[in-house]
């Protein structure tokens, strides 16, 4: 189970393959292994399941494939961006990942 299943209390059933749970989570989201110093960027999310989840607000550079890893307050964790979508009008981009860590769990 993925970091974000953990902070799941609702489900929201659809014709998805798994449940999703719409939550706005603040998170911090950084590219990994390319520039140790980098930054991360800020982002929140806007739903998870339990090996993926889906972000707003996020204005680096990614690509489809790369790793990333997301921090919640302390706790961190690698995912693979699955899609990008460009918002109109926008420089802020939405971000689907998947898990890379499905037995992590934090605490």
């Amino acid at each position: 189970m993925c970091y974000f299943s953990l902070l799941m209390s609702r489900f929201v059933t659809g014709k998805r393959r798994q449940k999703r749970t719409k939550m706005v989570v603040p998170v911090r989201v950084r590219l990994v292994g390319i520039n140790p110093a980098q930054v991360s960027q800020p982002a929140h999310t806007l739903d998870a399941t339990e090996n993926g989840v889906k972000l707003a607000g996020f204005r680096g550079e990614v690509g489809v494939g790369d790793v990333i890893e997301i921090q919640h307050r302390r706790d961190r964790a690698l995912f693979r961006v699955v899609w990008i979508r460009l918002l109109e009008n926008s420089s802020e981009k939405h971000v689907g990942a998947e898990c890379v860590e499905p037995d992590k769990n934090p605490q």
